[in-house]
């Protein structure tokens, strides 16, 4: 088959936006997979008071990480790019670090991967958008039980 007959079902976008939209969309993916796993880690070891609801938030927080990824990764499949969420992809990938003591600096790049999706695609900037709004309200309701 010649490439335009293969490429006939992705959306229409240049070879060289969908390259592009589908490594933004890859950063996302691996910072979403990274923070479910910190987030686990964080389920599994912490003690003290407010353990329980702390415990079962981090389980909830978790599960909408995974379900992000899963919307992110599956729109780079519909562009024709194929997602990597080995754990290697991960290590090398994510700006996110292991946790630490204190507070916790979360990389902003998720905005600026918006933003260049507005002139690229403007249905992956939108799923961008939705994990943006879903992680923002996370912290609000976080921030807001502290």
């Amino acid at each position: 088959m010649a490439g335009s007959e293969t490429q006939a079902h992705l959306p229409a976008l240049a070879e060289h936006e969908r390259k592009e939209v589908g490594h933004l969309l890859q950063l996302t993916l691996v910072e979403l997979i990274a923070l479910s796993l910190i987030g686990k880690q964080l389920h599994w070891n912490i003690v003290g008071p407010g353990f329980r609801e702390l415990h079962l938030h981090l389980d909830e927080l978790t599960d909408e990480w995974r379900e992000l990824s899963d919307v992110v990764a599956e729109r780079a499949v519909a562009l024709g790019y194929s997602p990597d969420g080995r754990a290697p992809a991960i290590v090398e990938q994510s700006e996110l670090r292991p946790v630490d003591a204190g507070p916790t600096q979360v990389p902003k790049a998720i905005r600026e991967r918006i933003e260049r999706l507005g002139d690229l695609d403007l249905t992956s900037q939108d799923v961008l958008i939705e994990v943006t709004r879903t992680l923002e309200k996370q912290l609000w309701m976080l921030r807001s039980s502290l």
